[in-house]
């Protein structure tokens, strides 16, 4: 007495590939009826041809489903920034009135998470929600009173929501909010990778123009003055020491982004690793900023104990042209820190400058370093927030991808030379210098 042959495993017979929805693959004897749910793949053949076939098809061992939902939250895109603020008309003005922002939308809404009102401002492709706690109730009440003014969630936005959040989720995301429908726009939020800022994912219906529902068009007259800003070139956050890699990490698994720089910055007691992700659609990019254990916490530990926790501490603004941006900024009075003229002195010996000429520079204050793929130049406002925490940057690219580690050590070399320099002439010891 024999044994059967087993019909998958005779190397004699004829076999089908069947697939199906989930574009999984299945060898099947060819005599055997296709089964509900599958379609032939290949038509009968040998078995080796089969299984060669299948080898060479079916390369994603995924469910499509799930393939395709983790594709989409890789694919989420900026939507909007939103921030808490003490007062949305304050706030709106300042960006309005300052950098030319345009007000284009508002919304006074009320629901389970209480009260609030919100001013959209926009330009180019900057969108920033001002949103402005009404009662207790609302979450901006409680970030106002532990930060101040800040961002409270970088808002992403998809095609599939529903498939994004689901993914984000199976990835390690902690779910703030799930999926639900509102006039049209399915909304839903996961916690960021920094303390309280989140993100709330937005997938707006065909046409809208509104950043969130419950919004209306406000018409408003168009700025006089063009100040040149584009986009969001990035988003600088601090974290607490230790949490840097856990914070990138982060969002390299849940949303796919990559890592693009990092680098450990030493200048004199003061050090701070920093690491950059960016999105797979390239435009979202973090800086992340950590205190460095083994040295003086510097401005990062400044801004963690002045904000309460980790968070934003600043937006870098895009523009194509910085000496005409910051010419126009400061005439709408948006005001910069100051550098010395001992940077400029060394720029010309440091850098053999593209887009502009150290003139140009010295006379509003930018900074302009380089790196392997080209040159940026930058400038930082000076901080108005009561806190002293947040602040913006400026910042025009020429090819370069980095974010100016460069200049972190020319200007504080900088600063320290015009301390020696002042200090001598004072006939006093300065820091940073030996003393007389």
């Amino acid at each position: 007495m024999t044994s059967a042959t087993n019909p998958f495993e005779d190397p004699d017979a004829q076999y089908l590939v069947l697939v199906n929805e989930e574009n999984q693959h299945s060898l099947w004897p060819a005599f055997a009826e296709v089964p509900a749910g599958w379609t032939v793949a290949l038509p009968a053949t040998g078995r080796r041809e089969c299984l060669d076939y299948i080898e060479a098809n079916w390369t994603d061992m995924r469910p499509k489903s799930l393939a395709d939902a983790m594709a989409a939250a890789s694919g989420l895109r900026l939507s909007h920034v939103e921030m808490y603020v003490a007062d949305a008309a304050a706030a709106a003005a300042a960006f309005t009135e300052g950098y030319g922002f345009r007000l284009y939308a508002r919304a006074a809404r009320t629901g389970p998470e209480g009260a609030s009102r919100s001013l959209a401002v926009r330009q180019g492709g900057i969108v920033l929600v001002l949103t402005e706690a009404r009662d207790e109730r609302h979450p901006a009440a409680a970030y106002v009173a532990r930060h101040g003014d800040g961002v409270a969630d970088i808002a992403l936005t998809g095609p599939d929501v529903r498939a994004a959040h689901a993914d984000a989720v199976a990835r390690g995301a902690v779910p703030l909010a799930e999926p639900a429908e509102h006039d049209g726009y399915v909304l839903a939020a996961v916690a960021s990778g920094f303390d309280d800022v989140r993100h709330t994912l937005v997938q707006p219906p065909a046409g809208a123009a509104l950043p969130l529902p419950g919004f209306e068009i406000v018409p408003s007259a168009p700025i006089a003055v063009d100040t040149g800003l584009t986009v969001l070139d990035h988003i600088a956050v601090s974290v607490r020491t230790g949490e840097l890699a856990a914070s990138t990490e982060y969002y390299e698994r849940v949303f796919g982004y990559h890592g693009v720089y990092e680098e450990l910055m030493i200048q004199g007691s003061e050090a701070m690793d920093s690491k950059a992700v960016r999105s797979p659609a390239g435009d979202v990019t973090f800086t992340v900023l950590a205190p460095s254990p083994d040295h003086d916490a510097g401005h990062i530990g400044d801004f963690l104990e002045r904000h309460g926790s980790g968070g934003v501490h600043h937006l870098a603004f895009a523009t194509p042209d910085i000496v005409t941006s910051v010419a126009r900024l400061t005439e709408r009075g948006v005001e910069f820190l100051s550098t010395p003229d001992t940077y400029y002195e060394r720029l010309r010996d440091r850098l053999a400058l593209t887009r502009h000429s150290v003139d140009d520079l010295r006379a509003s204050g930018i900074l302009a370093d380089e790196d392997h793929a080209g040159q940026l130049y930058q400038i930082f406002t000076r901080t108005t927030h009561p806190r002293r925490t947040l602040f913006f940057e400026i910042i025009e690219r020429v090819g370069a991808d980095t974010f100016g580690g460069g200049n972190v050590r020319a200007l504080y070399e900088a600063v320290q030379a015009e301390k020696a320099t002042s200090g001598a002439a004072a006939g006093r010891p300065v820091a940073g210098a030996p003393a007389r």
